[in-house]
């Protein structure tokens, strides 16, 4: 997918205001930030936040501006390539549905969305997918035209320890020499090769292809590492916890060695719990659920452009979420 979407000039209007709609990407996402603190309440955004989240190529954003120049929606898309066995394609995640708190209830959303739609189909893109909130899925669903395709199960593994990252994260002056010890821990288990390839691929499933450029964007923009633990190497996070996206074990065995040295792992960093997220009927879903109680995840919404990968293959686990 071209990394500059083209986009003739378009208009929207709603009870007597017209919202001018635009492209965005790198330095031209300044404009956001106010709109993200408005729908985002309580979030932090910076310009380089931004930017990083919007620099794996080809991604952009659509967006809604007031006469005045107010950014008053938006919608953003994250292209990926979707490999199932040797067929692939470039697939979109629908992300930063946002609409200004004065702009609401004025069909921004849905004609954002039918943009970024056009100017993917017109790309080439196979199909477009997303894990909505509970506020935007009904509009997903009922005027979009996208389909609920699947459902995340939860897993929490909770650990027993001095909960050292929830105290450093919420007492300001504690967290460099946390940030210290966690960076020392992870990067004695860095992995020689930080590339961790989709396991759902291995099973048979249709999946993100991890590639290089694809781990050097996440540990960029969220902080995500490789690690090699006894087992085999997971690709985690932390943050709230130790966030697993995804574990290479090949065999039943190696996957109990390396839960159990995720657990060493946690509580050596005064982590909380290990969280994960996958796909129901994968070898994860499986295994995790002899260890703790699954619990609901994130829907999984589905519109097609066109796409030849069979919808029934599709899986996706934690780190497909777009700020993993």
């Amino acid at each position: 997918m071209p990394d500059s979407p083209s986009l003739p000039e378009a208009t929207v209007e709603a009870r007597g205001t017209t919202y001018r709609l635009s492209v965005l990407r790198g330095p031209e996402l300044a404009p956001l930030l106010p709109l993200f603190h408005d729908a985002f309440a309580g979030r932090d955004f910076s310009l380089d936040w931004l930017q990083r989240k919007y620099a794996c190529a080809g991604a952009f954003v659509c967006a809604a501006f007031t006469e005045g120049g107010e950014a008053a929606g938006s919608v953003g898309v994250l292209p990926w390539r979707v490999r199932y066995g040797d067929r692939s394609e470039v697939a979109g995640q629908m992300v930063d549905v946002a609409t200004g708190s004065a702009h609401r209830g004025r069909g921004l959303f849905v004609a954002l969305s039918e943009l970024a739609r056009e100017l993917c189909e017109a790309e080439g893109v196979g199909f477009l997918y997303g894990f909505p909130n509970e506020a935007a899925y009904p509009i997903w669903l009922g005027k979009l035209g996208y389909r609920h395709v699947d459902d995340l199960v939860e897993y929490r593994l909770p650990i027993r320890t001095i909960w050292a990252e929830r105290v450093a994260r919420r007492a300001g002056p504690l967290r460099p020499l946390y940030e210290g010890h966690l960076e020392r821990a992870l990067s004695a288990c860095a992995a020689p090769d930080p590339v961790l390839e989709n396991s759902l691929l291995r099973e048979g499933f249709a999946g993100v292809e991890r590639d290089r450029a694809f781990h050097a964007y996440k540990s960029a923009f969220a902080g995500s590492r490789v690690l090699a633990l006894d087992g085999g190497r997971v690709w985690l996070n932390v943050r709230q916890g130790l966030l697993l996206g995804d574990v290479e074990a090949l065999a039943e065995a190696d996957l109990e060695k390396t839960v159990r040295a995720l657990r060493r792992l946690a509580g050596r960093l005064g982590v909380h719990q290990i969280l994960f997220q996958a796909s129901k009927e994968t070898r994860f879903s499986t295994a995790f659920a002899d260890w703790t109680r699954a619990s609901p995840g994130l829907p999984v919404i589905y519109r097609s452009l066109g796409s030849q990968i069979p919808l029934e293959k599709l899986r996706f686990t934690f780190g497909d979420l777009d700020n993993f």
